[in-house]
């Protein structure tokens, strides 16, 4: 076990106490992950209904980091669909692979790690808070220079990001799709963040100037 993955685990045992045996899931990427890169991926939280599936608390998902080779977006039967061909996970994959990343190589988690059937439900102003202090470590970890959120607007990812590390101008564009936009910032640390309609519902693999705009406004 390298240094890195046994500092997460550690500090997150302890950071998370509250909410270890809640049903979850704490890394959607590889072990591997946890070090330097270009890009960090942030969702909501898990979804599905957390009745039934108390045994995949956050606190077995961080026993288990130390040996975690598998990728959530490429590896995992959603909705009893082969793995890997979900909308979510083909859209996430599509948007890595076209933004030049290699999707086994991105750090990828949720900024609430605990389970729940919708963003609604999240219990996001309690939950985000206590998720936080671990994914500022991650984030001395990989120091990316591109961070993307899933949903922009509401009690979101991206909004979330926004506070917490400052920001200068945001740069707006459109999605393509109704009135949803794709927004950014640059935060105090240089980091460009950006916010996405939240694809589950976007089908940002519609949309490949999404991809040119990102490209443009980072510096990743």
């Amino acid at each position: 076990m390298n240094s890195e993955i046994k500092t997460i685990i550690d500090y997150s045992t302890s950071a998370l106490s509250p909410i270890l045996d809640l049903s979850g899931h704490f890394l959607y990427s590889s072990s591997d992950t946890l070090r330097l890169g270009k890009i960090y991926l942030m969702g909501h939280n898990p979804g599905g209904s957390p009745s039934g599936r108390e045994d995949e608390s956050i606190r077995r998902s961080i026993e288990e980091l130390h040996h975690k080779t598998s990728n959530e977006y490429i590896d995992d039967s959603w909705m009893g669909r082969p793995a890997g061909t979900s909308p979510l996970q083909k859209r996430v994959c599509w948007l890595l692979e076209n933004l030049d990343f290699d999707v086994r190589k991105v750090c990828a988690s949720n900024l609430i790690f605990a389970r729940s059937v919708d963003a609604a439900s999240s219990n996001f102003s309690e939950l985000a808070d206590i998720c936080w202090p671990v994914h500022k470590k991650i984030l001395e970890i990989v120091k990316p220079k591109l961070i993307i959120a899933f949903g922009n607007s509401g009690d979101c990812p991206y909004e979330y990001l926004k506070d917490k590390l400052g920001y200068s101008s945001e740069n707006t564009h459109e999605s393509g799709h109704g009135n949803w936009q794709c927004k950014a910032v640059k935060s105090d640390e240089e980091i460009t963040i950006v916010g996405l309609p939240h694809l589950s519902r976007y089908a940002v693999n519609r949309h490949p100037h999404v991809v040119d705009w990102i490209k443009t406004v980072s510096n990743y």
